[in-house]
């Protein structure tokens, strides 16, 4: 799809010990996840810098109008890097449109997708980003985590909570609330958790668009997922890895689904 459209990727950055690489670029998820499995350290997540966008920026030609569409910025600091950018670019033959998504992983690359078909089909900017907004008013993204070791390791639960979870095994379904991350349930059994994502589905089929799987180090139960959306659901349904910087935070086997 990147290659297809032509999308440029600012991509942000994991540290491990006192090296940092850019995601997708100088690290690859197979590496990284197998890794992560392994070490009981959490590695730091950041933010691309101003001039990573910058480099982009001055790249473009005169009178080109971009759409920058970006994570959440209540995850993230990347869009406010984004327009620091665009301040430092000072050329007003350029116009940078700067979206934030209000999602992320999966759910921000369906409106990726969906901007760029529009784009592709000569749609104005100005309709393209109604459209977007539109999307991001009932956009749903929900993950369940297959084990609290990772919301655990970057401080997002307590340890003992994490003894207690994975003990009982509990599994939280965790969804984008107005751009942030929360918890949606808590659920006995990662099956009976997908199980609730989708009856959460059902509930809004009437209105969905777009469907797409996510999943880190998890494709033979993302395929299984894409299976039971298919039995209520008969459109394509895209199925796309997290990388590094979001499988850092909810950990290896995570899985799951967004729509608009």
């Amino acid at each position: 799809i990147v290659e297809q459209y032509g999308v440029k990727i600012v991509p942000l950055n994991v540290q491990i010990g006192d090296k940092v690489f850019k995601e997708g670029v100088n690290l690859s998820n197979r590496y990284y996840y197998s890794w992560l499995r392994k070490e009981p350290i959490f590695p730091k997540t950041s933010q691309p810098s101003a001039g990573d966008f910058f480099e982009i920026f001055t790249s473009l030609p005169n009178e080109a109008e971009v759409l920058v569409l970006l994570i959440s910025s209540e995850l993230s600091g990347t869009a406010q890097s984004a327009s620091m950018a665009r301040d430092m670019l000072n050329n007003e033959a350029v116009k940078i449109h700067i979206v934030d998504s209000r999602s992320t992983a999966i759910g921000l690359a369906l409106q990726v997708i969906k901007a760029c078909e529009m784009l592709a089909q000569g749609e104005k900017m100005d309709d393209i980003r109604r459209k977007l907004q539109e999307i991001q008013s009932k956009n749903k993204l929900f993950f369940v985590v297959d084990n609290l070791e990772y919301l655990a390791r970057g401080g997002r639960i307590s340890h003992l909570s994490k003894y207690v979870g994975n003990i009982l095994q509990i599994k939280p379904i965790l969804h984008l609330q107005n751009g942030r991350i929360e918890v949606f349930k808590k659920i006995r059994s990662k099956q009976k958790a997908v199980k609730t994502i989708l009856e959460e589905l059902k509930k809004d089929l009437q209105n969905v668009e777009k469907i797409g799987i996510a999943h880190v180090d998890e494709l033979e139960e993302a395929e299984k997922l894409r299976c039971e959306v298919s039995k209520i659901y008969n459109g394509d349904v895209l199925i796309a890895e997290a990388g590094p910087v979001i499988g850092t935070h909810v950990g290896p086997g995570t899985l799951g689904l967004a729509y608009y």
